[in-house]
């Protein structure tokens, strides 16, 4: 249900704070100078692929120090030239002093490649590092290397990310889309404390028709591409455990995009957007959290999601059904100037199932939603999910999953209570399809 926001001019008497907000954001910046991560990606191999380029790197690393210890040798022997009677014990002493080395070398050597093994793993070839780099595109195959190793925190925030909508690509980018889809899963249903934010343009905004206008000659509408996004983050959020929904955040703002923001733990990768060019196929920067840049567009996102305009996912799809003083997130569509709202079984819509339509008259329900004005209805007919035709077609591209039955509703006042002539004749005084159809998880209770 949206929440009355109050529109008075902030300050310090109705709770204002900017000195706490700005110390707020000095902790989190403290907490990114302590991080200092060496974070170009590589890719994972398997263990026993690991352990052959080991031992090939042990290979090489040995062959190099005895050549190189030869040839110290020789050059020593021509510098030194001990004199006669003296060979012995030079070469006595020379080869002892090689013998310690590689004893040494030869214990310590499994401790260093286990370090750098470990960082590697962990931050990227350090080698490799550099707080800046630029690409044509958006990198995929770096983000998606990240989100393997990622232990921390993932942020997203654009118009409509086409890099979670795998429906409007071909070949190999649509596999690049496959694969960060499958890694954001994987890290979401880890037994980890990741957390994944996500910001995307409201498609009810003046900004997205904007943006969609300039895009028009892409073959681009924002609008349709967030409402692709919200369905495929929907099935994703309803498909993890109760416990791991909470890690995921998606929210709807209503303000003027700046950037294109995939961030990583510790290194983003950002695109200003440019004219009649998606955010995919702009030019990107990807970058260091600690560098100025990274923190610049941190710092906007933390805003933009703290917006008291910027709508929770949650809130934004799924209408607040209420009978009496009890409440719940309900799915529902308008299809043809009918409300149909999607239940799935009796535990997970207690609410729901108390308003089923009956003879007599079902009881009346309130139904509000995100910028429609609550509205009282009635449960005029019950559909099973397998008939619903084009209305379940309709209620999967919104939310991405299926349910159970669809009821249809209308307004109150709309037909005469309980004359029902539907169902009077067949059911009597149960509600018809309760035990047919299947669903997959969604509604929140």
């Amino acid at each position: 249900m949206p929440k009355d926001i109050p529109q008075e001019f902030p300050s310090p008497e109705n709770g204002f704070a900017p000195a706490r907000r700005e110390a707020d954001r000095e902790g989190e910046r403290d907490r990114d100078r302590e991080r200092d991560p060496a974070d170009t990606p590589r890719g994972r191999h398997g263990w026993l692929t690991r352990l052959r380029k080991g031992r090939m790197s042990g290979v090489v690393a040995w062959s190099s120090s005895v050549v190189l210890a030869t040839v110290a040798i020789a050059i020593t022997m021509a510098w030194v030239h001990p004199d006669k009677g003296q060979w012995k014990e030079f070469f006595r002493g020379v080869t002892g002093d090689v013998a310690g080395a590689l004893l040494v070398a030869f214990f310590l050597s499994p401790v260093f490649l286990a370090i750098r093994a470990f960082a590697n793993e962990k931050f990227g070839n350090i080698a490799e590092y550099a707080p800046m780099a630029g690409y044509e595109r958006f990198p995929y195959l770096k983000f998606i290397e990240r989100l393997e190793r990622c232990d921390d925190l993932v942020r997203i925030m654009d118009t409509s990310s086409n890099v979670l909508d795998v429906t409007t690509a071909e070949a190999d980018e649509a596999e690049e889309r496959r694969r960060c889809v499958a890694a954001l899963r994987n890290v979401l249903a880890a037994d980890n404390e990741v957390r994944v934010e996500i910001l995307l343009l409201d498609p009810t905004s003046d900004a997205a028709r904007q943006r969609s206008t300039d895009l028009r000659g892409e073959g681009i509408d924002v609008s349709v591409g967030v409402e692709r996004n919200l369905a495929l983050l929907n099935r994703i959020r309803n498909d993890l455990p109760e416990g791991a929904r909470s890690k995921l955040l998606v929210k709807l703002y209503n303000a003027t995009p700046a950037c294109a923001y995939y961030r990583v733990d510790d290194r983003a990768s950002i695109a200003f957007y440019s004219l009649r060019t998606a955010s995919e196929q702009g030019a990107h920067v990807d970058v260091a959290l600690k560098e100025k840049l990274g923190k610049i567009v941190n710092d906007h996102f933390r805003d933009i999601r703290e917006d008291t305009d910027t709508v929770e996912m949650v809130e934004y799809l799924y209408g607040t059904l209420s009978v009496g003083r009890r409440t719940e997130h309900v799915a529902w569509v308008e299809y043809d100037g009918v409300v149909f709202l999607g239940l799935a079984t009796p535990r997970e819509n207690p609410v729901a199932w108390t308003v089923a339509p009956r003879v007599g008259g079902g009881e009346v329900l309130q139904l509000a939603a995100y910028k429609h004005e609550p509205a009282e209805f009635r449960a005029m007919r019950l559909i099973p999910w397998v008939e619903c035709g084009p209305i379940g077609s309709r209620m999967e591209e919104k939310y991405g999953v299926g349910f159970q039955v669809l009821f249809e509703v209308a307004p109150v006042g709309a037909m005469p209570p309980g004359f029902l002539p539907s169902q009077v004749a067949q059911n009597g005084d149960r509600p018809t399809g309760t035990e047919a159809g299947s669903r997959l998880p969604v509604a929140e209770v």
